[in-house]
């Protein structure tokens, strides 16, 4: 059975608020060094920028911690990956720690729909090592929001990527504006097969 490997944060669900509230708990916890940061993160993950200033991959996890995470169940969310599961083997790779991905894909309500969950925590690197991506296979289906950190290590293993922005890439196979739109992309792999 084919897998699609979903990044978590601004893939599979999408919150202004969570996100500007860890941005807050990182800004605190750089005591000054936040103009360094921000220009870090212009080229570099939010993981990678903080390593660069210092900040290791454990510190990063407990700032997290301290982020209460406050998410509503998404019912059209569910029924989409039931529909997506009753025909993929479904992962979740994310740069997060795994309880932040388990806590956060609970309270979405799609936790049990989830095959396997890779955390930040299951390596010894952050995305986009390769080591992170040891499950994808030729034909599997990888969707990000970030070409570099999600999608460009599965493309060279011959996965299909699919990138999900505002902005049209050139890298990724395919370019959707929001997860559900990820329905024709598979209809258009079907066709192809």
């Amino acid at each position: 059975m084919k897998k699609i490997i979903f990044d978590l944060d601004d893939t599979l669900y999408k919150d202004k608020s969570l996100r500007g509230e860890r941005e807050k708990a990182i800004i605190k916890a750089l005591k000054g060094k936040t103009k360094k940061y921000r220009e870090l993160r212009k080229t570099c993950s939010t993981i990678e920028s903080l390593e660069k200033l210092g900040v290791s991959r454990k510190e990063f996890y407990e700032i997290m911690g301290k982020v209460p995470i406050k998410l509503k169940k998404d019912k059209e969310l569910r029924e989409f990956i039931t529909e997506l599961e009753s025909k993929y083997k479904l992962v979740v790779l994310t740069n997060s720690p795994s309880w932040c991905a388990k806590k956060i894909l609970t309270q979405l309500g799609i936790l049990n729909l989830i095959d396997k969950i890779y955390g930040g925590d299951c390596f010894k690197e952050a995305k986009p090592s390769e080591e992170c991506f040891f499950m994808v296979n030729k034909g599997d289906i990888c969707v990000g929001n970030n070409f570099k950190k999600d999608l460009s290590v599965p493309q060279k293993k011959g996965a299909v990527t699919v990138l999900i922005s505002e902005e049209d890439s050139a890298d990724s196979d395919f370019n959707i504006r929001n997860i559900y739109e990820l329905s024709r992309v598979i209809e258009a792999i079907e066709t192809l097969q």
